[in-house]
């Protein structure tokens, strides 16, 4: 496609050359001369040298519009504060990653009809607008299966035909837990997802020995599992993703180790703060990382 407007000034001779950015035409770059001429193989060389450097220009602009979307989105979909829970104090992280671009982590907290308080901390496969765009999807549709069973195992189960259905293409990990404040316990599920740490005065902490099944989006019909795990005055459970320990210079399993070692008993809050420090510092983290921490002082 010819710009109009070279064709409207009379233009005798033309050229243009491709824009190429990450592998694909954006666009073409075109110049013309009002008298007839010959463009040489040197003319054309320039041009492309040209097209390129603007194509550069262009693909920058463009990944920090996108970047700045998706932070957006991403942000607006998390709670902006999470509610006074009856027996739970609650705090969260979100860092985006600096690397690899925002990519579909998120957490999420809210009461259910029953009494009972449903906590998600998830990752989507991906990363950029579409990640956090599934995100979206995968979020709502568990706030609504949450809403009609306080079974996790069932809640994921459903999630999961949905995904397999709507989104074929998605992948995504998932720990999900329902706090029963009556009994004093957390009944889990986990899909794919790294196991939670749980912190308690005068015992070890432990990363949970929670059943770990198939993220969801993986396989059709997979089993999944539930887990119930006391919890006590003082107890503190902690859920991540796994920007928060992997990095490329050093094993998974040390950076679990990291982790249960920062952690002691304290606050939601100063535990939330205790761990981006330790494990993040002051660094740029390659991967977005997310964090939630629950509190409980059941009597």
């Amino acid at each position: 496609m010819v710009n109009p407007i070279l064709l409207d000034k009379g233009i005798a001779s033309m050229l243009g050359v491709p824009m190429i950015a990450a592998g694909r035409v954006i666009g073409v770059l075109h110049v013309g001369t009002l008298t007839p001429r010959w463009f040489s193989d040197d003319d054309v060389d320039l041009l492309q040298r040209v097209a390129d450097r603007v194509s550069l220009a262009t693909q920058a602009r463009l990944a920090s519009i996108d970047r700045a979307t998706t932070v957006a989105l991403q942000r607006s979909l998390l709670p902006g504060r999470l509610g006074a829970i009856d027996g739970v104090d609650v705090a969260a992280r979100y860092v985006p990653g600096a690397e690899v671009g925002v990519g579909g982590d998120w957490y999420d907290l809210f009461a259910l009809p029953s009494g009972h308080v449903g906590a998600v901390i998830g990752d989507v496969a991906g990363n950029g607008l579409q990640a956090a765009v599934v995100m979206s999807r995968i979020r709502s549709a568990l706030r609504a299966y949450a809403l009609e069973s306080n079974d996790p195992a069932d809640v994921l189960a459903r999630l999961d035909r949905k995904i397999q259905l709507f989104e074929p293409d998605a992948m995504a990990t998932v720990a999900y837990a329902v706090l029963d404040p009556t009994r004093k316990q957390a009944t889990m599920s986990v899909a794919g997802h790294l196991p939670p740490v749980l912190v308690e005065p005068g015992r070890p902490t432990r990363l949970l020995d929670v059943p770990v099944d198939l993220p969801l989006g993986a396989y059709p019909n997979t089993r999944r599992r539930t887990v119930d795990v006391p919890l006590t005055h003082d107890s503190l459970v902690l859920f991540y993703t796994d920007g928060l320990i992997e990095r490329p210079t050093r094993p998974i399993d040390e950076g679990l180790e990291l982790l249960v070692g920062a952690l002691t008993p304290g606050s939601a809050e100063r535990v939330c703060a205790t761990v981006m420090a330790a494990l993040i510092g002051d660094q740029p983290t390659k991967d977005d990382v997310a964090i939630l921490a629950l509190h409980t002082d059941y009597q």
